[in-house]
């Protein structure tokens, strides 16, 4: 007789802890790329926490390759909310501990934060980045100081680390030391807001031989830049006060932008801008300082023609060039377009690219025929104007373009791209319009000519003037029969600088 079968047993419903423990092991069983490339798209505090998921978390946070640290990264928990440090000397000690707990060298640190909360740890400060810049590995340093008013002194083994590939300093002081051993490597130099003197800041960028990428933007004190750059690509200047740049070497040098942005001195100048000569006003106990009147001296004492002149000439190799320059260059460059010196100079500067931003039509009329005259190579051309003023336009503007542009080379035969960014109230003047229609009558290689304005709240005010435009583009004869000719609005201009 057979013997029946036992009844089949029910499994069992697992207990929470045991699904538990299953979620804990597969956590464990990722491999240490995954789980570092999981905290390194944590903010540092939350990546920290995380460690307690697993016994072995601990140890690949130690290895995270780069830091990114805020004012507000080691805030108590009831802080978090606040835009601020609430604790200097936490903040301190959580970074000395997570420095205590690293297993390889940091490659790239970086802090956005209000350096004034290091006030009393000078000593600390200077032993941090001593060991940071000693461990072997590191390779981006960026150090941004969201304090207005006050500058840090960069440490002087910054100066002396040779791993660096990316330097970005902000709000600082260059006191560069007698020597320097370190930053041959360094690829991407971003100076902001720096105080140097003239001297200090050539050593700097000249030491940088490997750079291919070089900003500086606003550097209090310095009125001379000189750069050799034998693996310059890319340069980038900004400055609010007249500045003279030499590029003595640079053969590789394929985009420059320089934008001078005179304007509110009592807004963009700092008390770092000063020498020993500044201009006081003691009032009581307060001491004020006059920049509008330092800014007018200033202006007064520098040949703003010779300072282009001086940077023209250095971009022989250039292939993009973006200008944005104040109002007060045009009476300047009227010298600079018959100084027969310059001439020569723009004669053998041969770029495919020139876009150009200027304040005065009549200025920007015969730099932009310099340009072409001098550059028989130049195939794109964009112009921006984001201001305009129908008391400055000049009436001799469409003479001009047909006397000194009609026949230039590039527009013959090289130049097929031609964007002009407007305001809607440059339509009330005929410069921009005039130069277009020159352009398409005389350039036969001409693929593209785009007229593009920012809308405006008040539209209306200027919708005659733009109908007329717009009735006008079928009519002008073209030299290219291809060319595209469109008109059309744009919620923002492109900014250059």
């Amino acid at each position: 007789m057979e013997q029946e079968a036992p009844p089949a047993k029910k499994a069992k419903p697992s207990h929470p802890q045991d699904d538990a423990s299953e979620e804990v092991d597969r956590l464990s069983a990722l491999d240490d790329g995954i789980v570092r490339e999981i905290l390194a798209r944590l903010p540092l505090r939350d990546a920290a926490v995380t460690t307690a998921l697993s016994s072995r978390w601990p140890r690949v946070f130690a290895t995270l390759p780069r830091l990114r640290l805020g004012p507000t990264t080691f805030n108590s928990r009831a802080s978090l909310d606040i835009g601020y440090c609430d604790d200097d000397d936490r903040w301190v000690d959580a970074l000395d501990r997570v420095l205590d707990g690293r297993l390889s060298p940091v490659a790239a640190f970086e802090v956005d934060a209000d350096m004034d909360l290091l006030e009393g740890y000078d000593d600390w400060f200077y032993s941090f980045f001593r060991t940071l810049c000693r461990s072997g590995g590191l390779q981006e340093l960026a150090v941004r100081n969201e304090h207005v008013h006050e500058c840090y002194v960069v440490p002087s083994p910054v100066y002396a680390c040779a791993t660096l590939t990316s330097l970005e300093l902000d709000a600082c002081h260059l006191r560069v030391p007698g020597k320097l051993t370190g930053l041959r490597a360094v690829r991407s130099l971003v100076l902001r807001r720096v105080v140097a003197t003239d001297v200090g800041l050539r050593r700097v960028v000249s030491r940088c031989r490997a750079v291919e990428r070089l900003v500086l933007d606003d550097c209090h004190r310095v009125r001379n830049v000189v750069i050799r750059g034998s693996s310059l690509k890319q340069l980038e200047i900004h400055s609010y006060r007249p500045l003279c740049v030499a590029l003595k070497k640079a053969p590789h040098l394929e985009s420059a932008k320089l934008s001078l942005g005179y304007g509110v001195a009592e807004v963009s100048w700092s008390i770092y801008n000063n020498s020993g000569s500044e201009i006081e006003s003691k009032r009581g106990s307060l001491q004020l300082y006059e920049f509008e009147a330092q800014e007018r001296r200033e202006q007064r004492k520098t040949d703003e023609a010779t300072n282009m002149v001086t940077f023209l000439s250095g971009l022989n190799c250039a292939k993009e060039l973006y200008l944005y320059l104040p109002y007060e260059y045009a009476k300047e460059y009227q010298h600079l377009i018959t100084n027969e010196v310059a001439q020569k100079m723009l004669l053998a500067w041969a770029a495919e690219a020139y876009p150009l931003s200027e304040n005065n039509d009549g200025a920007i009329a015969q730099v932009v025929s310099c340009l072409q005259n001098s550059s028989p190579n130049l195939k794109v051309l964009e112009i921006k104007n984001d201001f305009f003023d129908d008391r400055r336009a000049s009436t001799d503007v469409p003479d001009f373009w047909e006397k000194n542009m009609g026949a230039a080379e590039c527009v013959q035969n090289h130049l097929s791209t031609v964007t002009f960014y407007l305001n809607s109230e440059c339509f009330q003047g005929r410069s921009y319009i005039d130069l277009s229609k020159l352009l398409l009558m005389r350039a036969r290689a001409l693929e593209r000519l785009s007229i593009k304005y920012r809308r405006l709240e008040d539209q209306d005010r200027y919708s005659a003037e733009l109908e007329s435009v717009q009735s006008e583009l079928p009519l002008w004869p073209r030299a290219s029969p291809g060319a595209l000719v469109e008109i059309r609005a744009v919620d923002r201009l492109p900014s250059w600088y």
